[in-house]
């Protein structure tokens, strides 16, 4: 690799191998290979306001424009620029010359000794330093410059040879520096900029890199790491295949890998400290595909297993495990080891290599889980199994995921911030959603010597939830900027209208069995089916549907007789279709379920339509009667018409089934319909029901002879013959009926 090159392109080398060649040969780079920050700081004696320079007003000279040295009306930039700044030309000659003078402090040419441009000079100079191996007579080349003019002459002479020789050399293998800035951190140096942008921009290549940060500048080591050393805007268009992180490294930013492109990230022996932030796969560019670490095994305080980076927690004593000398540390490891208990010594998990499959293991001995443990940009482990040293979760994880212990209720009340879903190791999978199993003893008997155990099965998790639209669109974006073969955005959205309007398939159903394992299925458990498919159904044999089954996506829901109790905030879908039947035997419905919905009561043979503001719900939980819903609240709710999803609808359904439904009520929702009478007839005839047209009759809807003839049309047009029907024998007995009950005169009295 050599000793004074940061970034190598090598895509075929093992990893193992440029680690170990890195270790053997760190780079060293001189000071004036990097750019210093020096921080203002005030000194003795120091005046924080100077007196700054008389300006000296540029006055154009007309002789100028005879000379031959300036090109253009105004002469060069730079010559002007020197000129206003009252600087001659011997002067200007003599700066120039410093900036292309090598470091014997001769010019280039004028000596035998004479040297070549640094990197850093060439990048600062806006030219790209040549690559390993690449003759020297490009980067002399690039030293030769004397006037301004003759500048860019050598600058794109020095371009097109670089170019030829990048043609002739080959692209799989380089190496070069990059622009690298420090500042001083005690008694070494901090890294606070690592240009690596700027090979996409002079048009190298920008991927599969290899990227090592110096260990030594100038003698000093390098210490530290600071969060903004990678940046995005530092390392826009490089694909990093390998970090390295040196041993003389004490401390890394918490925020200073999480916007460059980098797979693996090496972290040296000497790491005390770091404390990565949350990781996002879509913020670097190029999107990030992966991220590992990998940790020197001589590191005593991080450790990677299983693809997780760990912390060792300090000890009992106080003292930091990672500070432990080597031999003790080396006698604390072997007693772990022969004690055979992995949590001996205690860890905090700091990340999981990304992405991540359906099921991923915490290693034992993790007492903290920390904020950062899961990256976004990629979907969430589904199955998470954890050990029993686990005592607290720092950050937040998916509430789809279903976390596996030896202790379900104890790790339910450490999770329960996250609303994460928690069964034991002994839950199975079947048909995608989880079951967990309940062993409760019965009624113990007389004359037998033990009770009777019962075995129960109760859904833990449903069917994963189906891929977003906009991870859809995420993932095609990502493929067209690979050059991978994708659909197109428009063809994408399409996809999706298509797919919300298309008929429920087979596929798309989820009916929970009545068994599993040989235990009748009893109970759905707490945010079970956050997502469900179009299609639900729920058997006979289940008793109990806890909180938070919101069932997101379905669209037909199927509940069976015998279901009692229905949880708060349980199928708020909005985007179930038609009437839900909710069987007769349930007693107890939540606050907040059914939201936006039309459901029909089986106990009260009614259909209420729900409102969307879950802080006015007229569920009843527990009811006296065993009909779990308010209906005089309700009855308020339906003159203000605030949330519901069809207000016209749920009054005329209010009065065909008029439970509990008391007079005045019903004059009030007459007096509504009355102010939107178009809506009424018209929601009249479209849905048929006779129930309707036979409340709105004798409510007195239709005594006004217009109504009647308009609703009588409306019932034509759509075909309603029963209904038409029904109303010509309701006009025709109530005017035989006002006739009967009229006075008659005396001559229709004697009248043949």
């Amino acid at each position: 690799m050599g000793e004074h090159y940061l970034v190598r392109r090598d895509g075929a080398t093992p990893l193992e191998d440029i680690v170990a060649q890195a270790q053997q040969h760190p780079v060293a780079l001189a000071l004036d290979e990097v750019t210093v920050e020096v921080p203002g700081r005030p000194i003795e004696g120091e005046n924080w306001a100077p007196q700054l320079a008389p300006y000296q007003p540029w006055v154009h000279d007309a002789a100028l424009d005879e000379t031959d040295e300036i090109d253009g009306a105004d002469g060069d930039l730079l010559i002007v620029g020197a000129l206003g700044m009252g600087i001659s030309d011997e002067e200007r000659q003599s700066l120039i010359g410093d900036a292309v003078r090598g470091a014997d402090g001769e010019e280039p040419g004028r000596g035998s000794s004479a040297t070549a441009m640094t990197p850093h000079q060439l990048w600062e100079a806006g030219l790209t330093p040549p690559w390993q191996g690449v003759a020297e007579d490009a980067a002399a080349a690039a030293s030769d410059v004397r006037e301004t003019s003759k500048c860019r002459e050598t600058r794109n002479t020095t371009r097109e040879t670089l170019e030829f020789d990048r043609e002739t050399s080959s692209d799989e293998h380089f190496a070069l520096n990059v622009p690298l800035t420090v500042r001083e951190d005690g008694g070494g140096w901090a890294v606070s900029a690592v240009h690596l942008s700027v090979l996409a921009e002079h048009g190298l290549p920008a991927d599969n890199l290899v990227v090592v940060v110096p260990s030594l500048i100038g003698g000093k080591p390098v210490v530290r790491v600071t969060s903004e050393a990678f940046a995005r805007r530092f390392t826009s268009g490089a694909q990093v295949r390998l970090l390295v992180v040196p041993d003389t490294v004490e401390t890394i930013g918490a925020q200073a890998f999480g916007s460059v492109c980098a797979e693996t990230i090496w972290l040296g022996r000497g790491l005390q400290t770091y404390d990565p932030a949350p990781l996002d796969l879509a913020l670097p560019s190029p999107r990030l595909a992966s991220r590992r670490y990998e940790v020197h095994p001589g590191n005593g305080r991080f450790l990677v297993e299983d693809g997780c980076l760990m912390e060792r927690l300090r000890g009992a004593a106080g003292e930091a495990v990672g500070k432990a000398p080597a031999e003790k540390e080396g006698e604390r490891k072997g007693d772990a080891c022969e004690s055979g208990d992995p949590r001996a010594v205690p860890t905090r998990l700091l990340f999981c290599a990304a992405p991540y499959g359906e099921r991923v293991v915490i290693p034992e001995g993790v007492r903290v889980m920390g904020a950062a443990v899961f990256a976004k940009g990629c979907p969430p482990p589904r199955v998470l199994d954890v050990p029993p040293s686990l005592t607290r979760v720092d950050g937040s994880v998916s509430a789809e995921t279903l976390w596996r212990s030896e202790d379900p209720q104890a790790t339910a009340r450490i999770v329960a911030r996250c609303g994460g879903r928690v069964t034991d190791f002994n839950a199975v999978e079947r048909d995608r959603c989880w079951y967990g199993f309940t062993e409760e003893a019965g009624n113990r008997s007389s004359t037998e010597g033990e009770a009777p155990v019962s075995r129960e099965a109760h859904l833990v998790a449903g069917p994963p939830a189906p891929e977003s639209v906009s991870r859809r669109f995420s993932a095609a974006a990502h493929a067209r900027v690979r050059g991978e073969a994708a659909p197109s955005p428009r063809e994408v959205a399409a996809t999706a209208a298509s797919a919300m309007v298309a008929p429920v398939s087979t596929e798309d159903r989820l009916v929970l069995p009545r068994e599993v394992e040989g235990a009748p299925l009893t109970r759905i458990a707490e945010r079970a089916l956050i997502t469900a498919p179009a299609t639900l159904a729920i058997p006979e044999t289940v008793r109990t549907i806890a909180d938070g089954n919101a069932a997101k996506g379905c669209r037909k829901l199927m509940l069976a007789e015998g279901l009692r109790t229905i949880g708060a905030h349980c199928f708020c879908s909005r985007t179930l279709a038609g009437p839900v039947l909710i069987p007769a035997s349930v007693t107890s419905i939540g606050e907040g379920s059914f939201e936006y919905a039309m459901v029909r009561l089986a106990a009260a043979d009614a259909v209420v339509h729900i409102t969307s503001d879950q802080l006015i719900s007229c569920f009843l939980a527990d009811a006296p009667d065993g009909i779990p819903f308010d209906f005089e609240r309700y009855d308020a709710q339906l003159i203000a018409g605030r949330g519901l999803p069809d207000h016209t609808g749920a009054l005329l359904h209010r009065l065909a089934s008029p439970f509990r439904l008391e007079d005045a009520a019903a004059d009030r929702i007459v007096e509504a319909l009355r102010d939107r009478a178009s809506d009424a007839i018209a929601a009249a005839a479209r849905e048929g029901d006779i129930a309707v047209v036979r409340a709105l009759a004798e409510r007195g809807f239709l005594d006004d002879a217009q109504l009647f003839d308009r609703q009588i049309e409306c019932l034509r047009a759509s075909n309603r013959t029963d209904c038409v029907l029904y109303l010509m024998n309701w006009h025709r007995n109530r005017t035989a009926a006002s006739s009967a009950t009229a006075p008659t005169r005396a001559r229709d009295r004697f009248a043949l």
